[in-house]
């Protein structure tokens, strides 16, 4: 518990903003599943279209929103609820996916 009330007093104070939690969850694994995808598939990103209805392709877009799942909860944990409202709101065209 001391973790978290260190994170009340320094950066999620200043990170309690809806905009701030809305277009960092939204485009953090937009970015982070461009970046591994081409490294680890060696694919173009024109094949996704191809992977879409497979199973693995589910599972790696939970591995994409996982650090956005992470931000929002110790948000939740450290009163920013401002940055949690912004932040499920990013990520639920990802959860809608699913």
């Amino acid at each position: 518990m001391l973790l978290f009330s260190n994170l009340n007093l320094g950066i999620m104070k200043k990170l309690n903003n809806f905009w701030i939690g809305l277009v960092s969850c939204f485009f953090a694994p937009l970015l982070l599943f461009l970046c591994t995808w081409t490294a680890l598939s060696g694919s173009p990103i024109s094949e996704i279209g191809h992977w879409l209805r497979q199973p693995v392709f589910m599972q790696y877009l939970i591995f994409c929103m996982l650090p956005d799942l992470i931000m929002i909860f110790l948000g939740y944990k450290s009163d920013s609820f401002n940055y949690c409202r912004g932040g499920v709101l990013g990520v639920a065209p990802y959860l809608c996916t699913l």
